[in-house]
């Protein structure tokens, strides 16, 4: 059940950030992420 309520609370965040934001919040974090990723394996 648990986890139900984190993957409806994902899915509602995305469908929100995508109509009413233009994906911007998604869009910044996976720049973000990437960003860590290539910082801790090394490959800027």
């Amino acid at each position: 059940m648990r986890y139900v309520i984190v993957i409806a609370a994902v899915a509602f965040l995305l469908i929100w950030d995508g109509l009413y934001n233009q994906g911007r919040y998604l869009d910044t974090t996976v720049r973000d992420v990437t960003h860590v990723v290539r910082y801790v394996t090394g490959k800027i």
